[in-house]
C-alpha cells in the first residue's frame, strides 16, 4: 500500500513540474518576440505545414519496415527515435506559431476600437487548453518511443486553428482593405 501513496506521489510531482516547465515557457515574454505581419496571411499560419506531423508518427512505416528480413528491434528503435525528434522540432514550431498569433491578437484587442472581452476569455482558454494538450502530447511521445501508445495530431491543431480565426477576424475588423484583399 505505501508503494503505491509512493508512486502516485511522484507520479503527481513530475506531472506538476512538467506543467510549471511548460506554463513558464508558455507565459514567457521572449518566447514570441515579434508579431505577426497582418498584410502576409499566407505566412500566419497554414495548416498543410503541420500535415506531416499525422504521417510522421504513423504505424505503416514500422510496417513496411518490418516487411525486410533482417530487420531487428533496434532498427526500429532508431527509426522511433528518429521520429520524436522530427515530431518534437514540429511541436516547438507550432508552439511558436501559437505563441506570435496569441501575441498579435492581444495587440490587436489592445488597438481596436470596439472592447473584447470575449476575445481575452478565448485567449486565455485556448492558452490554457494548448498547454494542457502540450503536455499530454509530451507524455504520450514518451510512451510512443518506449512503444506504448499513438499521438493525436488533431488535439495539438485546434486551439491554434481557433485563434487563428479570431485573428483574422479581428484583423478584417482593424483593416477591411485586408479581407478586400483576400476574396
Amino acid at each position: 500500500m505505501n508503494w503505491m501513496m509512493l508512486m502516485v506521489t511522484v507520479i503527481s510531482l513530475v506531472l506538476a513540474g512538467g506543467f510549471a516547465v511548460l506554463f513558464k515557457r508558455l507565459t514567457s515574454r521572449d518566447r514570441a518576440n515579434m508579431p505577426l505581419p497582418l498584410e502576409d496571411w499566407e505566412g500566419i499560419f497554414s495548416p498543410s505545414r503541420y500535415k506531416a506531423m499525422e504521417r510522421l508518427l504513423d504505424e505503416t512505416d514500422r510496417d513496411f519496415l518490418r516487411s525486410y528480413p533482417g530487420v531487428n528491434h533496434r532498427i526500429e528503435r532508431k527509426l522511433r527515435r528518429t521520429r520524436v525528434t522530427l515530431f518534437r522540432a514540429y511541436m516547438h514550431q507550432l508552439f511558436d506559431d501559437f505563441h506570435r498569433i496569441c501575441k498579435t491578437l492581444k495587440i490587436l484587442m489592445i488597438h481596436s476600437p470596439v472592447e473584447r472581452n470575449d476575445l481575452a476569455g478565448l485567449i486565455l482558454k485556448q492558452q490554457f487548453h494548448f498547454t494542457i494538450t502540450m503536455m499530454i502530447t509530451e507524455i504520450r511521445l514518451t510512451l510512443y518511443s518506449l512503444g506504448w501508445s499513438r499521438v493525436d495530431t488533431h488535439a495539438l491543431l485546434e486551439p491554434l486553428a481557433a485563434v487563428r480565426i479570431e485573428l483574422q477576424s479581428l484583423a478584417t475588423l482593424a483593416d477591411p482593405a485586408l479581407s478586400a484583399s483576400r476574396a
